[in-house]
């Protein structure tokens, strides 16, 4: 009986963290950033898709650095190149919601664990992809946040992850940092706004603090 009090007592208290996540995730999501004026012309435009669950930038080929964009091979050739972090595992194991399996969701929840980037090329822009525009200096801060998330070989070039991609026109290559609870792949979205001082949620942990304050 001891046993099962205890177990009762650790459920509950699982519980009430779970709601606690649940409740900062959507009180914070509700919160707007307060950005600084960025002076300039906003005459890049960009977007954000969400499939969702999980949000990507996305951008025109033509403003992804060339020092990046020669590492991509074909992908290089579509118009439109979309860019998202997140769990490596989650990523690998799991081409479909069909195929996810509890394991796989617990680990990139509650344990820090390998990430992935995953690029995918478009020939057209989505009807539901949110757009954004950028001015010269906010694309750099992009860009950079893009870059900085590339894990780099010895040689200084991106790690190429030889396991495949969804379909025809994906990638996927080894990031840094850890994912968990706390830093998601939407809130990597969410600090790729804030740098570049665009209004957002304080904190997104899901694709619902991302798109809720964009344009659409």
């Amino acid at each position: 009986m001891r046993i099962l009090s205890l177990l009762g007592k650790l459920l509950l208290y699982l519980l009430g963290i779970l709601l606690l996540y649940v409740v900062l995730a959507v009180v914070l999501s509700l919160i707007p950033t307060r950005p600084d004026p960025v002076a300039g012309a906003a005459d890049r435009e960009i977007h954000i898709s969400s499939n969702g669950v999980h949000t990507d930038f996305i951008l025109p080929t033509e403003f992804v650095p060339p020092a990046l964009l020669d590492q991509f091979g074909y992908l290089a050739d579509y118009p439109y190149l979309a860019f998202g972090w997140g769990d490596k595992g989650f990523y690998l194991d799991t081409p479909t919601w069909a195929e996810l399996k509890v394991s796989t969701a617990v680990r990139a929840m509650l344990l820090p664990s390998p990430t992935a980037m995953h690029v995918t090329g478009y020939n057209h822009i989505g009807a539901e992809w949110a757009s954004l525009r950028l001015t010269g200096t906010q694309l750099d801060i992009l860009n950079n946040h893009i870059a900085e998330s590339f894990r780099l070989s010895d040689t200084g070039t991106i790690r190429h992850i030889d396991a495949g991609g969804y379909g025809p026109n994906d990638e996927f290559y080894e990031a840094v940092g850890s994912y968990n609870a706390l830093y998601t792949c939407n809130n990597w979205v969410n600090a790729g706004l804030k740098k570049m001082q665009v209004r957002t949620a304080l904190w997104a942990p899901s694709e619902w603090g991302i798109m809720r304050w964009l344009p659409h």
